[in-house]
């Protein structure tokens, strides 16, 4: 939802509607594989990107929660990426959003750490969907391998939640960044 009034209604009408939600999933992705500095793309398409994959959910999480801080047993998930940890140079504005989220998904929660709110990221590889258009994630991991996964470590209560390619991103040191970021970002 990249209108602020889109969200500001959506919260208004779950608060009044739905009193019960305990579970609110930012899973919100727009991914252009374009440069800003090679004048590719008007900026409004980059301020799209920006909105909706970092200033939505981020608005979106503070007009609910205290419906969700007012439940016994409540969590936010936040779907960032792998490219949070590694990113790839032919979508920076993508990559930065989703680092953006890991960042927010922290912070929010050291901040929640003695509500009854959980604060969980799943952290995902590129899975075949159509994220950024068509036949681009063909390549990805399965949409039933990926799921299954995020569904086990829910279960479990993991608070950050990777697979294959994006758990390896998520935990690497300094140098895994690197090696990694080599071959995702080949110089030609």
């Amino acid at each position: 939802m990249t209108a602020a009034a889109g969200r500001i209604e959506l919260a208004n009408t779950v608060t009044r509607d739905f009193p019960a939600l305990s579970v609110l999933v930012n899973n919100a992705g727009i991914q252009m594989q374009k440069a800003p500095w090679l004048g590719e793309q008007p900026w409004a398409d980059y301020e799209t990107e920006i909105v909706t994959n970092f200033t939505a959910p981020v608005h979106l999480t503070t007009l609910l929660l205290q419906q969700l801080r007012s439940r016994k047993d409540a969590a936010i998930v936040n779907v960032t990426s792998g490219l949070a940890f590694v990113p790839m140079a032919r979508m920076p504005t993508y990559c930065a959003t989703k680092a953006a989220m890991h960042s927010f998904t922290l912070s929010l929660r050291h901040q929640l750490r003695d509500s009854s709110v959980s604060v969980v990221e799943l952290v995902p590889p590129a899975v075949n969907t159509d994220l950024g258009g068509k036949g681009l994630h063909d390549f990805g991991e399965p949409v039933d391998a990926y799921a299954d996964n995020a569904m086990a470590g829910l279960a479990a209560g993991k608070l950050e939640i990777g697979y294959n390619l994006s758990e390896a991103m998520r935990t690497a040191d300094r140098a895994g960044v690197e090696a990694i970021s080599a071959k995702m970002n080949p110089i030609a």
